[in-house]
């Protein structure tokens, strides 16, 4: 799963999540559909008008959440 952040006209952070080769709206509940089924979430795209904290702050979720399913995956291997 793939989630794209851009910056709209008046600077407004957009996300949207890629599926099936297709851009669609984001939706929590959809991100956690796809967590589920894909276990790992990927490398974001991030559009330019980002600034260096912000591109930073949105790896470092990325790697968190992937770090907190292979975590799991493992706590669930061993029960």
């Amino acid at each position: 799963m793939k989630l794209v952040f851009k910056k709209d006209e008046n600077c407004q952070i957009k996300v949207f999540q890629i599926a099936n080769g297709h851009e669609h709206e984001f939706s929590y509940v959809n991100m956690i559909k796809a967590l589920i089924e894909e276990r790992k979430m990927d490398v974001p795209e991030i559009s330019d008008g980002f600034t260096d904290a912000e591109i930073k702050s949105i790896n470092s979720m990325v790697t968190f959440i992937n770090k907190e399913i292979s975590t799991t995956e493992e706590s669930d291997s061993m029960a």
